[in-house]
């Protein structure tokens, strides 16, 4: 019941462990969640009664501080300690996410959300994550080529249209 059958060219049949409960081995995202979960990048959403993906859940801008730290430094990756400020207002040092939230800022990958804030229950629109993603990728100085107009729907002076295309 916990595996998917795998059929490759040439018809040999193989399985393959089925992590969650939640995601289908017909889903074509389940290959990059299966990836992230075996890599440590992620855990799930929950693990009672069954281990739990959760795919149709927003992700917030605190787990991203997660995922992209292990992402970069593996699953194995702890953030120093917080001491005695996040750096940001609306992050208490006694958050279980302000040290992963405290590092990505100390690398550069991000400055928060304005006004001294991180927003970390707030939920990472596709425009931040690419920002967030670049920028764990090729370091804080990153910056990417000038948008040209590749989506209909990202105008070439929105704010992220560069980083959003980068992407592409």
């Amino acid at each position: 019941p916990n595996t998917t059958p795998i059929v490759p060219p040439g018809g040999n049949l193989k399985f393959q462990v089925k992590t969650f409960s939640d995601v289908g081995g017909n889903s074509s995202f389940w290959p990059y969640i299966e990836g992230i979960y075996f890599a440590g990048i992620t855990g799930g959403c929950a693990t009672s009664p069954d281990l739990l993906y959760c795919p149709t859940n927003n992700v917030t801008r605190a787990e991203m501080a997660v995922f992209l730290l292990r992402a970069e430094h593996t699953a194995a990756y702890v953030p120093p300690a917080v001491g005695a400020s996040t750096g940001f207002a609306d992050v208490p040092t006694s958050s279980v996410y302000a040290p992963w939230i405290k590092q990505l800022a100390a690398e550069g990958v991000t400055s928060g959300c304005g006004g001294g804030n991180y927003c970390p229950n707030d939920p990472v629109t596709r425009a931040q994550m690419s920002v967030f993603l670049l920028r764990t990728h090729d370091g804080s100085a990153y910056v990417p080529p000038a948008a040209t107009g590749v989506f209909s729907d990202v105008s070439t002076s929105y704010w992220a249209a560069a980083w959003i295309e980068e992407l592409n």
